[in-house]
């Protein structure tokens, strides 16, 4: 009997054994790991000034508004550092659009005039689509700085009335 005992013994531990293998195994086979980067040679740093930057406007008549195009646009500049070893940059603007036109940047706040919003326009004056990349600004190769140029404007989507005209957007810098 002591055979039959060890036989039965020595059966059972390797049915157990072979039969917790496979869940442990079945698991580890479904595992996928996808892992994606893009590396850049060098990026620039964003200059404190314009960091927080305040874009000033100006006061305007809502009779200015009648006329196709909005008002003239008002200048503003990103400065970059460090930029020695980048050849070019693109920059994405983003912000609350407006329900109009949403290629523009919404007014908003108490007080807020109506059918206005602000385009943001690339060094060319061509409006950038929020959401969406502007031109490439070549930089100089070896320089340490770079001043990138942009321009904001009013632009009417319907009969304005007037009212405070402040909108906030970020940035982001590319590295095409």
């Amino acid at each position: 009997m002591k055979v039959n005992g060890i036989a039965i013994k020595l059966f059972i531990f390797p049915l157990w054994y072979l039969l917790s293998i496979p869940n442990s195994l079945a698991d580890l086979a479904t595992i996928n790991i996808t892992i994606k980067a893009t590396l850049t040679a060098s990026a620039c740093t964003v200059s404190s000034g314009s960091q927080e930057m305040t874009v000033i406007m100006g006061n305007w008549s809502q009779n200015l508004f009648a006329k196709p195009g909005g008002v003239p646009p008002k200048p503003f500049s990103i400065n970059l550092n460090d930029c020695s070893t980048t050849s070019g940059v693109a920059v994405t603007f983003r912000g609350e659009s407006d329900k109009s036109d949403p290629s523009l940047l919404a007014i908003s706040g108490g007080g807020a005039a109506k059918n206005v919003g602000i385009a943001i326009l690339d060094k060319n004056r061509n409006r950038i689509p929020l959401g969406q990349s502007s031109v490439i600004y070549n930089l100089t190769p070896g320089a340490d700085s770079a001043e990138l140029e942009f321009y904001g404007q009013y632009i009417a989507t319907g009969e304005v009335s007037a009212g405070a005209a402040n909108a906030d957007a970020t940035f982001t810098i590319e590295y095409p």
